[in-house]
């Protein structure tokens, strides 16, 4: 007659231990996967930018672009208007100042200074994700994860045409970061707070913000201004706490203008 025992607690104890650790095994390797295809994502983003910048500059006399320009009005094509916030990256139609919520931001790339020189295939920057409940996103379809160097483009809020600078003004162009991945650690804003903060997008960096993201062992992606790209270390002591495995600093202390022009 056929052997009809079943197995013993032991045996499926011995099982489901196996299939925990299978599980366990494919799960790190999945999100290993994922936060390299985060990463490729990112860089991808600022040599696509960097190309971009390249040829703009060739044809505006080597004049950076303004970093933003707060109040601009754009007519819709059924001839309303909406105002808002053209950002270098796009024209922000609903920003919090407009009447939307965090998280409900859209912009209009089209609208941005850069409009045909930055190539259809960037994409939103997926290691935000990976931070689960601590991202806290500012728009409807994600960001690109790449911020603009506002020392370049005439300062930050309502930036001057007149500061903005010139390639051939910089010391050392190949030392001058244009873009970098950039985040800010939200304290302030609900739903994060000072004992929840939370990673958002963030449209640029400066010598007074701490918004550089350092994606990857406290390096920050970069695309530098001689059109080349790499990476750049954060200064330590301008590490922002209170999130784990979230990378965000400064080149250099507050103030410095190292790496900026």
């Amino acid at each position: 007659m056929p052997d009809r025992r079943g197995f013993t607690l032991v045996e499926i104890a011995v099982c489901v231990v196996g299939i925990a650790v299978l599980c366990t095994v494919v799960a790190a390797a999945g999100r290993k996967a994922y936060e390299n295809s985060a990463l490729a994502v990112a860089a991808n983003n600022v040599r696509m930018l960097s190309a971009g910048a390249a040829q703009y500059l060739a044809d505006n006399n080597y004049r950076y672009w303004l970093t933003v320009q707060d109040g601009y009005t754009v007519q819709e094509s059924n001839g309303a208007t909406s105002r808002g916030a053209k950002w270098w990256y796009g024209f922000e139609t609903n920003s919090s100042r407009y009447g939307a919520g965090e998280g409900n931001r859209t912009f209009d790339s089209s609208q941005s200074p850069l409009a045909g020189y930055i190539p259809a295939a960037i994409r939103p920057d997926p290691s935000f994700s990976l931070q689960g409940q601590s991202f806290k996103p500012k728009y409807k379809s994600g960001y690109i994860g790449v911020g603009y160097n506002a020392v370049l483009g005439g300062g930050r809020m309502n930036g001057s045409e007149k500061k903005i600078l010139s390639y051939w003004s910089l010391s050392d162009p190949a030392h001058v970061a244009v873009f970098a991945t950039c985040a800010q650690v939200n304290t302030f804003q609900s739903p994060a707070s000072a004992s929840h903060p939370m990673i958002e997008e963030f449209p640029y960096f400066d010598e007074r913000e701490t918004t550089v993201h350092f994606l990857q062992g406290d390096m920050a992606m970069v695309g530098f201004a001689d059109g080349s790209s790499g990476f750049l270390p954060m200064d330590k002591s301008t590490r922002v706490g209170g999130l784990k495995n979230v990378s965000v600093g400064r080149f250099a202390p507050a103030g410095s203008f190292k790496y900026l022009k």
